[in-house]
């Protein structure tokens, strides 16, 4: 979550400061200088005193605007978090690397003493690194978390209400069921996908983002709509049970909502 989260949080600074500083900065430098020659060209007296004014204006509106630009530091914050949803994504493939070692395979299996000793050396890195690139990383923007995280929870609320809801779809059925985390890990990829195709529908994403509980349900309303059964699949038990026979669907205006 974090690698997307750090995604839209750099599209969305670097948005702000395309429309909101440097549009309006270049169109204040190039009517100053459009001013100026104006000024230059221009021989009455009356006239030129007025075009010197709208020319200092422009001039002191490009000034402070550059000054807040510095103070809000959007196109920095960009780059930071651009720089932090690369890494993130190496440090995600290293990750995927040590898979082989999941469950006791730390402590035991086929694996030699030093491969395991290696692979706990790294985990302990890049939770350090983890760790260190949070403190040192801008915060995410509230809008872009809210988002996020309220889908994770309805997720889980869900999943753990209406199981059937993990069972109507037989690809995720192969992973064990755990009460403390009941969404299991590929639905919830799925999941977020799904979310951040629906943020970057948003007609003004990514300058702005769309309400949180409004995207998050519609999200949820295309991820659990009832799966099409083609004819010449092979008939599967799960598919015409729906979600707890659509209790989900009759409550969820009222849960989830």
């Amino acid at each position: 979550m974090m690698k997307r989260t750090n995604h839209f949080a750099s599209q969305h600074y670097k948005a702000r400061h395309f429309w909101f500083w440097f549009v309006p900065i270049s169109t204040s430098i190039f009517m100053s200088i459009v001013l100026s020659l104006a000024t230059a060209i221009d021989v009455s007296g009356g006239s030129r005193v007025g075009l010197a004014l709208f020319t200092g204006f422009f001039a002191a509106v490009a000034f402070g605007l550059n000054f807040l630009q510095t103070k809000f530091g959007w196109s920095s914050r960009a780059e930071v978090h651009r720089s932090a949803e690369v890494e993130l994504g190496q440090v995600a493939f290293r990750l995927d690397t040590l898979s082989k070692y999941e469950g006791q395979g730390l402590t035991s299996g086929s694996h030699s003493t030093r491969s395991r000793a290696n692979a706990i050396r790294d985990l302990y890195r890049i939770d350090v690194y983890l760790q260190a690139m949070q403190r040192c990383t801008p915060p995410i923007p509230e809008s872009i978390n809210e988002v996020f995280y309220l889908l994770a929870s309805r997720l889980k609320g869900i999943c753990l209400k209406y199981p059937n809801a993990v069972k109507v779809r037989a690809f995720y059925e192969e992973e064990e069921p755990d009460s403390e985390n009941p969404v299991p890990i590929d639905m919830q990829i799925d999941a977020l996908d799904l979310l951040g195709r629906e943020i970057e529908n948003y007609w003004l994403f990514p300058l702005f983002l769309p309400n949180a509980r409004d995207v998050v349900s519609r999200t949820i309303d295309i991820f659990f709509a009832r799966p099409q059964v083609h004819p010449q699949e092979h008939h599967h038990p799960h598919h015409d049970e729906g979600i707890d026979n659509g209790s989900y669907y009759e409550e969820q205006q009222s849960h989830m909502v």
